[in-house]
């Protein structure tokens, strides 16, 4: 016998969990969200939230660093490190609260401990307080995330070898910090701490940082990161890796010798897909775990779905909570399904990246007819009232039918100016029409208007 019933059981609290259950419980259905930890998931807890939190600190002593520039001496900043982590807790907390104000506001019932799947329609959970509970479902949702990755000769429980989690809840500033993986994540750690005054070398295998970038978009941050005195060695690997005193001696596949105090591991992650009864009663994934789903999010099972980095698509947050809203759309009884053509996404590192749609490489390889927009901030009047003028936006364009295809943007505030492209391209509006719209001035959105004039060369600011 079930001790409760739901429209809606959704395994996990994180972006596609927790907005899942809300859009559900705002379309009149009935839901619960178990996690077994805070709710929020890793990008409330330990990932988007929190490196935003210290992103935002390194940016402000950047900003100090250069204050002289306008007329203010306000001397070399000095970081106390327990203060900004102590910030960056406090809106954690801040932010869980607030989430626990919309389930209780909403009438979502929040069951803190581990869910398992019994049947299609049955959720047993052991709670956080130690009692077995068993919750009826006419749907359920699996939305329990992803892990970092481990990779050798590294071990995760290793004192001072560190995932996300680990170097979020540092107590004191590291001298050295070795990063394993120049992604998105490694990048924007290694931008943090170089601010804060740490000496930061990546290690990346692959020829390139930011691989999943535009090619001179991924130049301009490993400028950036060079005059932080950041080392980059790329297509390395580190061979071996042993401890001695308080620091770690490796060796790298290029012969080079480093000592370092700490090692974050950033080299992508796995689904949290074991251990919740999927094999039990049939649920398909694939052969890294990943569940499968198709373009409603639905598994093999009827009833059950699925979203997030669970399923092995886009690791993002954002994309997690609109496929969330999906599911809630569907159980609601609407006829919908995730659309993925328009997916912007940002990495903070110094300057900023915003990206959306395809780069110029990709769309030629799709066998559009490409015509590029370009617009450097060095020619934009507002980056230059703020100091700011490294980097620039393109815009990607079919040139036979004037389709914005994409955009890249490196510079400032670029995770926030990429969503006008975003949805000029949501909405199918045209180059044309972009290149028409009148922009305020002085701003830095003026960078993307001239750079949609740039793909019919009358960028005015563009010689």
């Amino acid at each position: 016998m079930t001790d409760k019933k739901f429209d809606l059981v959704i395994l996990g609290g994180g972006p596609g969990g927790y907005v899942g259950a809300i859009r559900a419980a705002k379309l009149g259905l009935k839901a619960a969200v178990i996690e077994k930890h805070h709710p929020g998931g890793v990008c409330l807890n330990h990932g988007c939230v929190p490196t935003k939190a210290l992103y935002h600190i390194a940016h402000t002593i950047g900003e100090i660093k250069k204050a002289s520039i306008f007329g203010i001496e306000a001397g070399e900043p000095e970081l106390d490190f327990p203060k900004a982590m102590a910030r960056k807790d406090n809106i954690i907390e801040m932010q869980r609260r607030g989430l626990v104000f919309h389930f209780k506001k909403n009438g979502i019932e929040l069951i803190n401990g581990e869910g398992k799947l019994i049947s299609p329609d049955t959720v047993s959970v052991k709670t956080s307080d130690g009692k077995n509970i068993s919750i009826s479902a006419k749907n359920i949702m699996i939305a329990t995330g992803s892990s970092a990755n481990n990779v050798p000769p590294f071990n995760l429980s290793d004192e001072g070898v560190m995932d996300n989690i680990k170097i979020l809840s540092l107590k004191k500033l590291p001298g050295s910090l070795l990063v394993v993986g120049g992604g998105v994540v490694g990048s924007e750690f290694a931008n943090i701490f170089a601010s804060f005054g740490t000496k930061v070398t990546i290690v990346e295998m692959l020829p390139g940082i930011l691989s999943t970038e535009d090619e001179d978009v991924s130049k301009v941050i490993y400028k950036s990161l060079r005059k932080k005195d950041v080392d980059i060695y790329t297509s390395t690997k580190v061979e071996e890796s042993k401890k001695s005193g308080s620091k770690f001696e490796l060796k790298l596949s290029g012969g080079e010798k480093l000592k370092v105090e700490k090692i974050l591991i950033s080299v992508g992650r796995g689904p949290n897909s074991s251990g919740i009864g999927l094999e039990d009663i049939g649920v398909a994934t694939d052969e890294r775990g990943h569940i499968k789903v198709d373009s409603k999010m639905r598994t093999n099972i009827p009833g059950i779905f699925a979203v997030g980095d669970v399923t092995g698509g886009l690791q993002l947050a954002h994309v997690a909570s609109e496929e969330g809203k999906v599911v809630a759309e569907i159980i609601a009884g609407k006829d919908k399904e995730m659309d993925y053509s328009v997916i912007p996404w940002a990495v903070f590192t110094s300057p900023e990246i915003g990206t959306v749609g395809l780069n110029a490489r990709q769309a030629g390889e799709k066998g559009y007819s490409v015509c590029i927009g370009n617009f450097p901030f060095s020619n934009s009047g507002k980056a230059f009232i703020t100091g700011e003028t490294e980097g620039f936006v393109n815009i990607v364009t079919n040139k036979d039918t004037g389709e914005i295809l994409g955009a890249q943007i490196v510079g400032p505030r670029a995770s926030d100016l990429i969503h006008e492209v975003a949805v000029a391209m949501k909405g199918e509006i045209l180059i044309d029409d972009l290149a028409a719209t009148v922009h305020s001035h002085p701003t830095l959105s003026e960078a993307v208007l001239e750079a949609a004039e740039d793909c019919f060369g009358i960028a005015t600011h563009k010689s």
